[in-house]
């Protein structure tokens, strides 16, 4: 059996998995649920004023909060989980390597959070058609995509934490801690505090410009320059103001490299060290 039919195994083994533990259904299904209400609540709203919703800007924010907050509290302890059950012995001890288990896993919980994405935006275009909703179709497909790459990037986070830590109750922490990180605009404070210890514990004069960079790696401002630049009327869904006059590195083209940026650095980080691990 050839490498990337091992991996392809693995994958539909994991997708079964969250189904048998019902982490599909309900993802799926909180997902779907908040996308219909949502959808609903947009109609209603419409009839209300007498005018007329669009579908899109009433499911952002919502989609936008919940993918990174559910990738990372359902997937943190994935690998970690199969680790102090033993099973992830039993998996390693078949001719799966260590790499295998990791990119496999990001890819199963990659289809899950994406297809929980998609299903959900379908419901609620199937609702929308009926009801008082207008839809962009290019928009639709568009922030879609958007949301999901959203969803793989925090996936991609909470397989690397799954694969680092040693303990489900260090990858629920850590899951935690990353999401308040990134969500809630941390991030950004980080290079300014830096600064402020450097220079004597006083702000200097001027803000060099690689602050300003370093506020745009985080995958949640990423995103949002990533939606402004195509949509600028959508609010992002995020604690994150998109830039009025964005920078080069503000901009989609950068955003869209931040974000594959780091999945590849999670799971290569989380590869380097889950390799290292004694199981």
């Amino acid at each position: 059996m050839s490498s990337l039919e091992t991996l392809a195994l693995f994958v539909r083994e994991d997708v079964r998995d969250t189904v048998r533990e019902r982490q599909f259904h309900l993802l799926v299904g909180i997902f779907a649920l908040l996308a219909a209400l949502m959808t609903y609540a947009a109609d209603r709203s419409a009839s209300a004023t007498g005018g007329e919703a669009e579908l899109i800007p009433s499911l952002v924010p919502i989609v936008a909060m919940l993918t990174p907050l559910l990738a990372l509290g359902f997937f943190a302890s994935t690998l970690v989980e199969k680790r102090t059950t033993g099973a992830l012995k039993v998996v390693l001890g078949l001719p799966i390597s260590r790499g295998t288990a990791v990119l496999g896993t990001f890819v199963g919980r990659t289809i899950v959070i994406c297809t929980a994405v998609v299903a959900s935006f379908l419901l609620a275009l199937a609702l929308a058609t009926v009801l008082n909703v207008t839809v962009d179709p290019v928009r639709f497909v568009a922030v879609t995509a958007v949301l999901a790459l959203l969803g793989t990037t925090f996936t991609a986070l909470a397989v690397a934490i799954s694969a680092i830590v040693r303990t489900t109750t260090r990858a629920t922490a850590t899951a935690f801690g990353v999401f308040v990180l990134f969500f809630f605009g941390l991030w950004a404070q980080l290079p300014t505090a830096l600064l402020y210890v450097r220079h004597g514990f006083s702000f200097p004069e001027t803000t060099p410009g690689w602050v300003d960079v370093v506020a745009a790696l985080n995958p949640v401002a990423a995103y949002t320059n990533l939606l402004a630049g195509l949509y600028p009327d959508l609010n992002s869904g995020a604690f994150v103001t998109p830039p009025s006059e964005p920078a080069v590195y503000e901009r989609p083209a950068f955003a869209l490299a931040v974000l594959v940026g780091w999945i590849v650095l999670a799971i290569g980080v989380g590869y380097r060290r889950f390799r290292a691990t004694d199981i």
